[in-house]
């Protein structure tokens, strides 16, 4: 939908690592006319060194590689409509189960889940690029302590870049997610919550080499014992 090697801010789309979809994977696409689809299968390669990457905003960590080998699939399903391209997506797979007095230990269960997505981009003008990315998950059995129950939350991402020129670019981005059905739960899934907007200016001195100055003001004021939102 949106690659996050090619953002224009340090900030990541945060919905995307907290949803679980970075893995890395193959794709197939075919344009229709104004009409493109896609499919594509992601899975962990079962290296055990599954080495923890912190994530910033987020306690929940993510990892450098997975250590199973389940497959994940997904499909999207775009079209272009004069300025605005609009694309629906959505990816069925497993994940494991979560146990632990926070939620902080992976355990053994697979557990399915679910996720669908909407997501808008166009331009103003040669310069300015605007995009949106919204996804509605459902985590159901995640929680060993809760096997019946389903887990629901959303989040998403607005964006803006401004290319000035060769050297020059300016970009917005707004983070936001929900933690819905996590909320009360006394776990560190609590944390998915978050409400950041960050503006970013680039200078490129070469075409391989930029400096970055970039802010993030956070703008979620309630604070809880588990979440990744200490005071």
């Amino acid at each position: 939908m949106f690659p996050r090697e090619v953002r224009m801010t340090f900030q990541d789309f945060m919905v995307y690592r907290m949803a679980g979809i970075t893995y890395r994977g193959v794709i197939f696409d075919r344009g229709l006319g104004p009409v493109t689809t896609a499919f594509g299968a992601v899975n962990g390669n079962g290296i055990t060194d599954n080495f923890t990457v912190n994530s910033p905003g987020y306690r929940r960590a993510d990892h450098m590689f997975g250590n199973d080998t389940r497959k994940n699939v997904f499909g999207r399903v775009g079209l272009a409509t004069g300025p605005v391209n609009i694309g629906l997506f959505g990816p069925a797979g497993e994940q494991k189960s979560r146990t632990g007095s926070v939620g902080q230990t992976v355990d053994t269960r697979d557990t399915d889940k679910r996720i669908i997505g909407l997501d808008l981009s166009g331009s103003i003008g040669a310069k300015a690029h605007w995009f949106l990315q919204a996804l509605w998950n459902r985590w159901d059995g995640f929680l060993d302590a809760e096997p019946a129950q389903n887990f629901r939350w959303f989040g998403g991402f607005a964006g803006l870049d401004y290319i000035h020129g060769d050297r020059w670019a300016f970009s917005l981005l707004y983070n936001y997610a929900d933690a819905n059905d996590f909320e009360n739960s006394g776990t560190l899934f609590e944390g998915i919550h978050i409400r950041t907007l960050t503006a970013a200016a680039s200078c490129y001195f070469m075409r391989n080499v930029k400096g970055v100055i970039e802010v993030t003001g956070d703008f979620q004021n309630e604070t809880a014992a588990f979440t990744a939102h200490p005071t």
